[in-house]
């Protein structure tokens, strides 16, 4: 069996001899690198994982840009010795500030769009999708397709983000406010953001066969959405219609959103608007694998939804969380990984071993066979 084929049986609650072995969003290679992990190996085969997804990052995924394009310049405005105040490449000034751990933190002091005049400078140059660069060039391109139409693995494609994009681009406070003070613009943004995406994606769905695609909001925090879901219905709803209509036009059925916290009111939503696939399902914000499938059955499929403090407290804590989404992993329709990036405090021993829980409750051992 195919890496592509058990991909598709997984999310389509077919029999399978095991479930995709796909890689967390590792991690602590410095730490783990102490504690014995070789110096010398590419992590990724290293633990023979057979794909890697999110909305930014992964292999293998179709390489084009569905957001600002052209970039910003990225360039350091001041400097001193405890930070540094630099202009990013989505045209945000943000201080970023080293804790005594040698961990980044950035403070956002300004956003590139912060009235209409902005927003249609910010469109006209760095939104439009004909822009040369969204694509690799041609050469690079066909070879791309030559190898896809020979692979036995699944590929996915960014679908882009609404609130997420917008809400780089203004901040969460500007962006609260303006959807009572400006509804009009925020609608405006949407819509030319659904149209951007339909019109850099079509040249990939009609020439490549793509097997999923994922969209990116981060639209939630601990408790619940960071708009209501009527807001989501208005603004946001009709956006990804049109996107996962378009989608589906061209053979690609399966879409996932990829947004941390408390996703639970904004389910029903996606779902009506063509996304039935989520991710990270983050269990600090109260997501549970086992609780939505006894909700939604078979309407939805899901990765993630491994507490990474669990898997942090060692053996007892992995062991709890792998009897926990057994039953779920045996009804298929589900890859369990850690429930977004895997932090400094899991140790490589413990990594280890939650790789090998993992591979027993996915049916097998991943390939290549590995004694850690």
């Amino acid at each position: 069996m195919t890496t592509r084929e058990r991909f598709w049986r997984t999310m389509r609650f077919e029999p399978t001899d095991r479930i995709p072995f796909w890689a967390d969003w590792i991690g602590p290679f410095e730490r783990w690198r102490a504690e014995g992990m070789p110096e010398d190996v590419d992590p990724f085969e290293f633990f023979g994982f057979e794909g890697l997804v999110s909305a930014f990052w992964g292999d293998p995924r179709v390489p084009l840009n569905v957001g600002v394009w052209p970039p910003f310049a990225e360039e350091t405005l001041d400097e001193a010795d405890a930070y540094r105040i630099v202009r990013r490449a989505d045209g945000v000034i943000a201080k970023v500030m080293k804790n005594q751990a040698g961990l980044q933190s950035v403070q956002f002091l300004r956003f590139p769009i912060e009235n209409r005049e902005d927003w249609e400078r910010f469109r006209n140059e760095r939104l439009d999708p004909e822009a040369p660069g969204r694509y690799p060039d041609d050469d690079q391109w066909e070879k791309l397709k030559s190898a896809w139409r020979q692979r036995d693995y699944p590929i996915s494609i960014d679908a882009g983000s609404f609130y997420g994009f917008v809400r780089d681009w203004i901040g969460v406070e500007s962006l609260s406010v303006m959807f009572y003070d400006d509804p009009g613009l925020i609608h405006e943004m949407m819509d030319y953001l659904a149209e951007l995406f339909v019109r850099v994606l079509r040249r990939a769905v009609e020439e490549v066969d793509i097997d999923f695609a994922l969209f990116w909001e981060d639209i939630c925090y601990k408790t619940g959405p960071l708009i209501s879901p009527a807001m989501f219905r208005q603004f946001m709803l009709p956006c990804y219609r049109k996107v996962t209509s378009f989608l589906a036009g061209h053979g690609v059925d399966l879409c996932w959103v990829d947004c941390d916290g408390n996703i639970e009111q904004l389910i029903p939503l996606w779902i009506e608007g063509g996304v039935r696939g989520f991710y990270p399902l983050e269990v600090a914000a109260g997501m549970d694998a086992v609780r939505l499938r006894r909700q939604y059955g078979r309407e939805i499929v899901m990765w993630g939804n491994v507490d990474k403090r669990e898997v942090a407290r060692g053996r007892e804590g992995i062991d709890a969380e792998m009897r926990r989404l057994a039953p779920v992993v045996a009804e298929g329709g589900f890859i369990p990984l850690i429930d977004h990036c895997v932090p400094e405090d899991i140790s490589y021993g413990d990594f280890v071993y939650y790789l090998e829980r993992r591979k027993e409750i996915s049916g097998g051992t991943c390939a290549p066979d590995r004694t850690f």
